[in-house]
This record gives structure tokens, C-alpha cells and sequence, in this order.
């Protein structure tokens, strides 16, 4: 075997010792979580919601009367404004660990209390 396909094999054998060590590492830690967030009046229900690092979110928001939304800032999700007795679904991933405060965005309804803690554990 010359100099060239000797670099070639070791290059390509590197990348299936990585590939082997780091893929099944990501695999094992996401997972998908199914979440449902409700709201009646400033008040979100559950209000604090725990998941993994890694975990892929499925989140569906059910509006129980007024005007309001769910958002997320740090992981750049959020709900549309619908009215109450719509319901939307979003997904992302929890790829940040710590506590993160989820709210309404519509008019005072933050100031007013319309929160909730969303954690990821490492």
C-alpha cells in the first residue's frame, strides 16, 4: 500500500471510530416527550414542565378561553395568538441545560403572572 492510501485508510477509519463513539451517544440521549400546556384565565397548567437535554419536544398548547400564546425564547418556540378552544402544536429541541421561564406574550398578560418554568435537566 503507497503513502496515499495508507493516510486515506487511517482518515477513513478515525471518522468510523468517531462515528462509533458519538452517534449512538446522541441517540441514546434524545427522545421525544409529548407535552400538553393548558390555560385558564393568567394561568398556564402545568407550570413548571421538566425534560432532558437532548429531548425533543412535542408541544401542544390549548387555549381555554381569552387570547393567548406559549413562548419560549431560548429555544426559539412559540405558539401563534389564538383565541380560546383553539389548540396548536409546536416542536424543538431542549438542546440547553437549566431553568428557562415560558410565558403569554399577549399585552400585560407576563406582568400579569401568565408564566411558567421550563427545566432541562442534564
Amino acid at each position: 500500500m503507497n503513502k496515499r492510501n495508507t493516510t486515506r485508510v487511517r482518515i477513513a477509519l478515525s471518522v468510523l471510530l468517531l462515528a462509533a463513539v458519538v452517534v449512538p451517544a446522541v441517540a441514546q440521549a434524545q427522545q421525544t416527550v409529548e407535552i400538553t400546556v393548558t390555560s385558564r384565565g393568567f394561568d398556564f397548567t402545568p407550570e413548571e414542565i421538566r425534560v432532558n437535554l437532548g429531548d425533543r419536544v412535542v408541544l401542544t398548547y390549548e387555549n381555554g378561553g381569552g387570547f393567548h400564546d406559549w413562548v419560549l425564547d431560548e429555544f426559539d418556540a412559540a405558539t401563534r395568538q389564538i383565541s380560546g378552544g383553539q389548540s396548536q402544536t409546536i416542536e424543538f429541541v431542549a438542546d440547553q441545560a437549566g431553568e428557562f421561564e415560558f410565558y403569554c406574550s399577549v399585552g400585560n398578560h407576563r406582568a400579569r403572572g401568565m408564566v411558567g418554568t421550563f427545566i432541562v435537566e442534564p
